[in-house]
């Protein structure tokens, strides 16, 4: 079926071109017209927090609307005559802004203006017409440039909220990775063909995925940053599907092929395993439709979206682009010539000297794996920021102003169902007596008399292991007390309460969610290879490379070793949602070496040679494009550690440790068991099945 349909696109070839270019143009046009909703309220069904949430967007519409906040700081005093006119002026410019609804003034505390203990520090509220995440980014960033600008030596102007934050950009981390894709390519093969054929699907493949990430986000929930997440995988698999079939149809023409029949060939084996690998990565993200959590689902249709319009890619335009650089593809260049010449003698990799090295490399993976025993997930906020962003200093003046818990409020909300509101105040006295908790502030009731809003102020930032802990003091311990013989009933929400409850979400699915991906991936390679040994290694050796993986991005993003060299900023708990995703990422891209090379060995075994013979052939045929391959992914991914949000920088960093990492099994650890194992390692049942001297000549296609 494969060789069919390559063969149909190599033979309608300016068909096929010209159809994905117009189909990836139009998809990304329609996308925009479209004007995607993407989604940065990540709501968790089923949760207290979401309860309270709901408690508070039924009786406090007020709170419903976009709320961000103007951070004063005055060092001679917010008093002081000079600096209160100024202050006025940032107000009334805030005032002026047609996206805000109304300003609280800092002195209104009433109303929830805030001013510290010396009156240096002062925070007004700027209340949004519209809910927090549908604040126009282009109204929120001429309010950011007006306000911050009014600052002077006597007043200091931040802002806070999440209207504020920096959008996160991939533009150059795009440009960085394609530009060293195309450098690695043309180290490698020397072929500016082979180098500009993988680039050429991978940016349409982009296009495409593009269009229909944004279109997606019109029927169901996807998350702001899943557009970057799929630019980045598409990217990075486009690239190396297009190379492992491109190389496999170079290798058939150089062995004298006919361009249709090197098409087909090359499609029924990398084709083949592509195809599997493919498979693999959306199977693993199928796997996060069962974790119950609305954008999550969105975040994984993006990826296998993005996924699927690759894989098509690389099934049909890649032997379009095949049948029109052939007379340019088939000459091997200066450096490949050396190279393949310094592959020819045995592969190194199968001797005593590779199995020392594997050992050594193992026991340095095991090691590398111990930081993510230690691994806290939680969530990013401004903390975590680069210090030229307004919202972390707005973030560090409040700390230091209000203290650490300031900036994590909690919101205990009351669905009264009929109790007098006077009973509210036994609660707020329980709670200023509980561990942890800085101060309360007074219940506001509702309009109508059916909830009350009690904020809770920590001692502790929302990063610190203590806040966590005292949401599941109040939630557990505290408020059932409160409520006990009364129709009171209390939920703890906010962002601290609401990141608590997805850690807690992710944490209950993760083994389930381990399990099955595990299992499937056995499965597949099952039967794609007749083998149970192989299919084994391969699934322990990419958790190896995940374990790796997850040690690497405890040590830098939560311990802060090497954050500096990533641009982590200040350290903090991994996300919530991240190694979930990293293993429904990783599981697929990084086995795609796995099933190429050992799609390569398999080949030459079930050729006539011996299993140590077919080890050594797999490596000469597949080790300089699997190098390749991963190199050019790293790249890609570790380019997006440039950008400036967190979240894209944990993603392109474990990422590209993951797919390094699983190069050197692959190329490395994978050829020293299979050497091992001998024919034991392709048995169906991994017993050893030559029984007898002939059994070779039992094999079909053995040589004699």
């Amino acid at each position: 079926m494969l060789s069919r349909l390559a063969r149909a696109c190599h033979r309608h070839r300016w068909a096929t071109l010209i159809t994905w270019v117009l189909a990836s143009l139009v998809l990304v046009s329609a996308g925009g017209m479209a004007k995607p909703a993407f989604d940065a309220e990540y709501a968790l069904p089923d949760t207290d927090s979401h309860s309270a949430y709901s408690l508070l967007e039924k009786h406090f519409p007020e709170q419903a609307t976009g709320r961000g906040e103007v951070v004063l700081h005055a060092p001679e005093g917010l008093a002081n005559p000079q600096t209160r006119a100024e202050v006025g002026r940032v107000l009334e410019a805030a005032r002026q802004a047609g996206a805000v609804k109304s300003v609280v003034p800092h002195d209104d505390t009433r109303r929830g203006g805030r001013v510290n203990a010396d009156a240096t520090t002062g925070v007004a509220v700027l209340v949004f017409a519209a809910p927090r995440t549908e604040v126009p980014k282009a109204d929120a960033e001429d309010i950011k440039q007006r306000l911050t600008a009014m600052s002077t030596d006597r007043l200091q102007v931040e802002l806070s909220g999440s209207m504020f934050a920096p959008v996160p950009s991939t533009g150059v981390s795009e440009t960085v990775g394609l530009a060293a894709a195309v450098a690695i390519l043309l180290l490698l093969f020397g072929s500016l063909a082979l180098a500009g054929l993988p680039i050429v699907v991978a940016l349409t493949g982009l296009f495409t995925s593009m269009g229909l990430v944004m279109l997606l986000s019109k029927v169901m929930t996807v998350p702001n940053f899943s557009m970057s997440v799929a630019v980045m995988i598409v990217l990075g698999v486009g690239v190396d599907y297009a190379l492992f079939i491109a190389t496999r149809y170079r290798s058939a023409r150089q062995e004298g092929e006919p361009p249709a029949e090197a098409v087909a060939t090359a499609a029924a084996t990398s084709g083949r395993a592509v195809l599997f690998a493919g498979t693999t990565v959306i199977v693993s993200l199928g796997g996060m439709l069962f974790m119950g959590i609305p954008f999550i689902y969105g975040l994984a249709a993006s990826c296998a979206l993005g996924v699927l319009a690759t894989l098509a890619l690389g099934l049909t335009l890649v032997p379009a682009l095949l049948g029109l650089c052939d007379r340019w593809l088939t000459r091997p260049g200066r450096l490949e010539r050396r190279t393949t010449r310094a592959m020819r003698s045995p592969s190194s990799l199968t001797t005593r000297h590779a199995g020392k090295i594997a050992c050594v490399g193992v026991v340095a993976l095991l090691v590398l794996c111990s930081p993510a025993l230690s691994m806290r997930l939680g969530a990013a906020d401004a903390e975590n920021a680069a210090t030229s962003e307004t919202t972390r200093r707005a973030h560090d003046l409040k700390r230091q102003a209000f203290g650490a818990g300031s900036t994590a409020p909690l919101s205990v909300v009351a669905d009264l169902r009929g109790t007098d509101p006077s009973a509210l105040g036994a609660l707020t006295d329980r709670l200023r007596r509980t561990s942890g908790v800085d101060r309360v502030a007074p219940p506001a009731v509702s309009r109508d008399g059916k909830a009350a809003l009690v904020t809770v102020i920590p001692e502790t930032a929302a990063q610190d292991e203590a806040t966590p802990r005292l949401v599941r003091t109040l939630r557990t311990e505290v408020l059932p007390r409160s409520t006990a013989g009364t129709r009171l009933r209390l939920h703890v929400g906010g962002l601290t309460a609401t990141s608590v409850d997805l850690t807690e979400r992710m944490a209950d699915k993760l083994l389930v969610f381990v399990l099955a991906v595990v299992v499937i991936s056995l499965i597949l390679l099952a039967a794609m290879f007749r083998s149970l040994l192989v299919p084994l290694q391969a699934v322990a050796l990419t958790l190896l490379a995940l374990g790796a993986s997850y040690g690497l991005l405890t040590a830098v993003f939560q311990w802060g070793w090497g954050a500096g060299l990533v641009g982590a900023g200040s350290t903090g708990p991994l996300e919530s949602y991240m190694p979930m995703t990293l293993m429904a990422l990783l599981f697929g891209l990084s086995m795609d070496y796995q099933v190429f090379v050992l799609s390569r060995v398999r080949e030459a075994y079930d050729g006539g040679r011996d299993a140590r013979e077919a080890v050594a052939e797999g490596l000469r045929s597949s080790g300089r494009v699997v190098l390749a391959a991963a190199l050019i992914m790293a790249a890609v991914f570790g380019a997006f550690t440039l950008s400036p949000d967190r979240v894209m920088k944990q993603f392109g960093l474990g990422l590209a440790t993951a797919v390094l990492i699983e190069t050197f099994l692959v190329l490395v650890v994978t050829p020293v068991l299979l050497t091992r194992l001998g024919d034991r390692a392709w048995s169906s049942l991994g017993r050893r099945i030559r029984h007898a001297p002939d059994a070779t000549a039992r094999r079909p296609g053995a040589v004699h």
